[in-house]
């Protein structure tokens, strides 16, 4: 069996798939309440019916966690090509990871709720500095700041974006989170200098 035959997935199927999740993602705008959504509740949403969705799904926890893969996926393959190739792009991998929060952002919105998907986002953010550190480090440029801290506060910024409806381009977020940390850096550099 070919390699396209094993992607190849019916159109129905995807179709079918978005339209739960478009309907998890409506009802849990409306409450945030992730127990009081029903099989029942996502199947009349979808305007599909019950037995479709557990042809899908095994409950509204596996419907979850596909979604949380889903984008974390996603998001993973639009930011790993940057780490190779940003200085011939002029793209930095912050960029690209508030860009893709940005196109989704109430996908976002809503998953933050999901302690699971945090940890995950937490762990691809520690995944961008590490390796924005490491080029650094052949720039010669030290940095103090433990990277679980950069990340921690880095997640509390977007996180803040996230929840107040995006108000600012991912362009300028993360030239206000670049500008934050260098001027940390900066101004450590300076302490450690006059001591």
């Amino acid at each position: 069996m070919s390699t396209n035959s094993k992607q190849r997935v019916d159109p129905r199927i995807t179709r079918t798939k978005k339209l739960f999740k478009e309907a998890m993602i409506s009802l849990l705008q409306e409450n945030d309440d992730k127990s009081k959504v029903t099989v029942q509740k996502l199947a009349n949403r979808a305007e599909l019916n019950r037995a479709t969705f557990y042809l899908h799904y095994q409950d509204i926890e596996d419907l979850m966690e596909q979604m949380v893969n889903e984008v974390l996926e996603e998001l993973s393959g639009k930011i790993n090509p940057v780490f190779g190739d940003h200085e011939n792009t002029g793209t930095l991998p912050i960029v690209s990871f508030l860009e893709h929060i940005y196109d989704h952002a109430v996908l976002f919105q809503v998953m933050l709720e999901n302690k699971d998907f945090r940890r995950k986002l937490f762990n691809i953010l520690v995944e961008i500095i590490s390796i924005r550190r490491e080029i650094k480090k052949g720039s010669g440029t030290s940095v103090k700041v433990p990277i679980e801290i950069v990340a921690s506060s880095t997640f509390g910024i977007v996180t803040w974006w996230i929840q107040s409806g995006t108000p600012y381009s991912p362009i300028y977020l993360a030239d206000q989170i670049n500008l934050l940390y260098r001027k940390n850096i900066n101004a450590q550099g300076n302490t450690v200098k006059k001591g």
